[in-house]
């Protein structure tokens, strides 16, 4: 069994290579954008919400590259369930006030 890719210009594509380059690099950008505002955030929700972006555009990426089992895993592990476990910290606790 043969698991290439067939292309439009008859090149065979084997795993690790994208047959989507543009598409490979808007997800890196993506990813560095939404990196950077996880860390940089003020509020704890958008610091989750923009690492939910981070980790669904890295499974983005595992899918393109042909893991697609590992890129599902990477989306349905780490963005559902680790940034839902953190909403779910942050909601449960308290705000300091800044005075």
């Amino acid at each position: 069994m043969d698991l290439t890719l067939k292309t439009t210009d008859n090149k065979n594509l084997r795993g690790g290579q994208l047959a989507y380059p543009e598409l490979e690099a808007i997800l890196l950008l993506v990813v560095i954008i939404s990196g950077i505002l996880s860390v940089e955030a003020r509020s704890l929700v958008k610091a989750a919400i923009s690492l939910f972006i981070f980790t669904f555009s890295i499974g983005l990426i595992f899918i393109l590259l042909g893991a697609f089992h590992v890129g599902l895993f990477q989306i349905l592990a780490y963005s559902g369930g680790i940034v839902a476990l953190f909403m779910l910290v942050i909601m449960l606790t308290r705000r300091i006030e800044e005075t």
